[in-house]
């Protein structure tokens, strides 16, 4: 593979980009931004809650009952259940799990997330809530924000991501958002995050898991240096012109994503986006963000997509 070498036009045409660069001159369709509206979603007080395959709210009762072997009579772990009147029982089951899994309710989650953007001192607000019935995560966007240029600012947000059935760690990081499109940009290669498994053992007597997240997240008073960092990565990628020797070399750097997603992600770039690395980044990120059908891989896609674009800048 060839390796990437990102570096500003220095041989400008009369469009100010080089003249082997992918240039559009005129958009197929307009430039959309807030493309919230495109998503099926249910509000809480303003917060956009993507709930995927289960309309049940991301805050019903959960309870982890044993399960023992029919003949035997051993334990064999035990069952998580969550509360659904749609059912025959009145209990939906969402896995099984081991006695020492930390089963941490959404509720203590998102209020654990609350209390950190509060006692950070800068102001926030609660915007999105992913919830496919098993997978939770939630999002708070700070006002705190670096300008990108005269007409676009990045801001700093954190979100926080658990599991009822083991498929997500608990973890919550910061990352960045552009907000002219509410594209959000996870990069753990950026921003500062705790994580760990649902394991009791995470614990000693002294600590209880909150108060691990506490004091991991106590370098949230960093986030604006962290913020600079990455926007002036972003600043490199806007200086960038995307070339077709380019273009080529940076689609073999996402061997793992599907064709489906970069060709979703190409054509929201020919019809929205400026011809530069930038555009391309917005593009992916915005189909990810925004797609109608988000799903758990979605975040980690979304993940991979920028830190790939990114690390070619990091300082």
């Amino acid at each position: 593979m060839t390796n990437l070498s990102f570096s500003p036009a220095t041989d400008a045409g009369s469009d100010g980009l080089v003249t082997d660069a992918i240039v559009i001159e005129e958009a197929a369709s307009p430039v959309l931004h807030r493309d919230l509206s495109q998503i099926e979603v249910n509000d809480l007080d303003g917060i956009t809650i993507n709930r995927t395959k289960s309309g049940i709210s991301p805050f019903v009762p959960i309870i982890k009952t044993p399960n023992y072997a029919e003949n035997s009579g051993n334990l064999t772990g035990y069952s998580v259940e969550i509360e659904d009147p749609e059912t025959k029982t009145g209990y939906r089951h969402i896995g099984n799990v081991s006695k020492n899994y930390l089963l941490l309710s959404n509720e203590d989650v998102r209020a654990l997330s609350v209390e950190i953007a509060m006692q950070s001192g800068l102001p926030f607000k609660e915007t999105r809530i992913f919830w496919d019935g098993s997978r939770f995560l939630h999002v708070i966007d700070f006002e705190a924000s670096e300008s990108l240029d005269d007409d676009e600012e990045i801001r700093i947000n954190h979100k926080t991501r658990s599991s009822y059935d083991k498929t997500w760690r608990y973890e919550i990081a910061l990352m960045g958002k552009r907000f002219v499109c509410d594209n959000g940009m996870i990069s753990g290669e950026f921003f500062a995050r705790v994580s760990f498994k649902h394991q009791k053992n995470v614990t000693n007597q002294d600590e209880t898991w909150q108060e691990i997240v506490r004091e991991g997240l106590a370098i949230i008073d960093q986030a604006p240096d962290q913020l600079h960092r990455f926007v002036e990565t972003l600043r490199r990628l806007r200086a960038t012109p995307m070339t077709e020797t380019l273009l080529r070399d940076v689609w073999q750097r996402f061997p793992t994503i599907r064709d489906s997603l970069m060709a979703q992600g190409m054509t929201r770039y020919v019809t929205h986006e400026e011809p530069t690395l930038y555009g391309f980044l917005n593009a992916g990120t915005n189909i990810l963000w925004h797609s109608k059908r988000i799903t758990k891989s979605s975040f980690h896609t979304n993940e991979q997509f920028v830190n790939i674009l990114l690390e070619a800048h990091m300082s």
